[in-house]
């Protein structure tokens, strides 16, 4: 869902309801619908899809839909306002298939609906965004990865420029010392365009004009434009990527299509789900709702938009290996760039850790058994099935293999033991590698 600004605090109320509560079904306290009831609720949605709905010619044919069907008498049978809903809906899309169009129904007589999602609480009377505060302005994660790679998990585009612009910041100011950022996406569906052009303010040195915004309510054009944010230089140029997924919807899809068109971002993942449109929801009968899109953006470079067809990535993957594809591609970028001996040996490094991380391997328990003794100071005794490691004076430390014959401290990236074989085949030796490139060796000594 992608929200404007204006008139928020008068839809948000609306706007929780909608998405906090989107799968509660009414059962119980529900008037059976009536001929009479159908055909008001036929004609109110079919007025207000009329007046308000992005495309004129496409609200007429699905004006003419629903009420030829209801002409047809194919909802007569048809009592459960829920039901009706989820068929009115099926019939709008049979003839464009809007994702952002929805009917719902949320009857008036539920006490507890009301209570919890329409009428606002005396919390929310004192703060409308209460809810979207608790949900840290859509932020999930901020952290830097291996090879002091930023990381950014963006559940919704909520941060809005009065409150949440503050969050968005912070996580920036965390971010803004690495070598690249990776913002993932893949479970964002939506939130503001306003929070979309403000983030992208932090990317873009110059003002940008990102979006021309068509209402067709008012038969009005208005620009949509980013205003820098020089609070980081850095991030005007650091390497960007954006994680997608079928998944990734709306506000979201905006974000990485406007970064991806003006060639700012490199998009890896999968193709996303296809929503431009900005809506509104409208009471359209006791208790049924319709979420109506009624204004579309243009790209002032691409002359289009994300509608139906989604955002194609540069690199196409799939969802779970998005992430590890892009950490992948920024060690080989910075390699490339790379000709100091200990920025090379420390993103070599990394890239090893990377890889054992993706591809899991299993040392099976004979092999283990023959791994564990001891190498001088060093102790590996085989406890539960798994290998254990001590030096002396030293905590123990549970190994994880990297590949068939080197192991890591299980949550240390610190060092990695080799396991070394003799021409029998025994193994006899260890080599210990550490990250500051120091190398030991042990030999069995029991």
């Amino acid at each position: 869902m992608i929200l404007k600004q204006q008139n928020i605090m008068t839809k948000l109320k609306l706007f929780l309801l909608l998405f906090f509560f989107p799968t509660i079904i009414f059962a119980q306290n529900t008037t059976p619908l009536t001929n009479k009831s159908r055909s008001e609720i036929v004609k109110s949605i079919s007025q207000l899809l009329l007046d308000n709905y992005v495309f004129s010619d496409t609200a007429l044919k699905m004006s003419n839909c629903i009420k030829n069907k209801l002409k047809a008498g194919a909802y007569n049978k048809i009592t459960d306002p829920v039901v009706f809903s989820d068929a009115l809906t099926y019939d709008l899309h049979s003839v464009y298939f809007d994702k952002h169009m929805l009917v719902q129904y949320f009857p008036p007589e539920n006490p507890t609906t009301i209570q919890n999602a329409v009428q606002t609480t005396n919390q929310e009377k004192e703060d409308p965004f209460r809810k979207i505060k608790e949900a840290n302005f859509g932020l999930k994660k901020v952290e830097i990865l291996n090879g002091n790679i930023g990381y950014i998990d963006i559940k919704n585009f909520w941060a809005d420029t009065l409150y949440g612009k503050e969050t968005v910041k912070a996580a920036l100011q965390f971010i803004s010392n690495t070598n690249a950022l990776i913002i993932d996406i893949r479970n964002c569906g939506g939130g503001s365009q306003q929070t979309v052009a403000m983030i992208c303010g932090y990317f873009l040195k110059n003002a940008t004009h990102i979006n021309d915004m068509f209402d067709r309510r008012t038969n009005t054009t208005t620009q949509d434009w980013t205003k820098p944010d020089t609070s980081f230089t850095k991030l005007n140029n650091i390497p960007l990527y954006i994680l997608t997924s079928n998944k990734t919807f709306s506000a979201a899809e905006e974000f990485c299509y406007v970064l991806g068109t003006l060639k700012r971002a490199t998009i890896i993942g999968e193709t996303t789900g296809g929503g431009a449109h900005g809506t509104f929801s409208q009471e359209a009968w006791n208790g049924i709702f319709i979420s109506i899109p009624y204004w579309r953006p243009t790209n002032p470079i691409t002359k289009t938009n994300w509608e139906v067809v989604g955002v194609k990535p540069d690199i196409e993957t799939t969802s779970d290996r998005a992430l590890e594809t892009a950490e992948m591609k920024i060690f080989e970028t910075l390699l490339s760039k790379t000709s100091d001996a200990t920025a090379l040996f420390n993103l070599n490094w990394d890239i090893e850790l990377l890889r054992a991380i993706n591809n899991p391997v299993t040392i099976d328990e004979k092999t283990l058994a023959e791994y564990a003794g001891i190498y001088g100071e060093r102790v590996f005794t085989l406890e539960n099935g798994k290998l254990y490691y001590q030096r002396t004076g030293k905590p123990k430390f549970e190994m994880e293999p990297m590949s068939l014959t080197t192991m890591k401290g299980k949550g240390n990236t610190y060092f990695k033991i080799e396991f070394a074989r003799n021409s029998s085949g025994k193994v006899d030796k260890i080599n210990a590698y550490y990250q500051d490139n120091r190398k030991e060796s042990s030999i069995r000594t029991e």
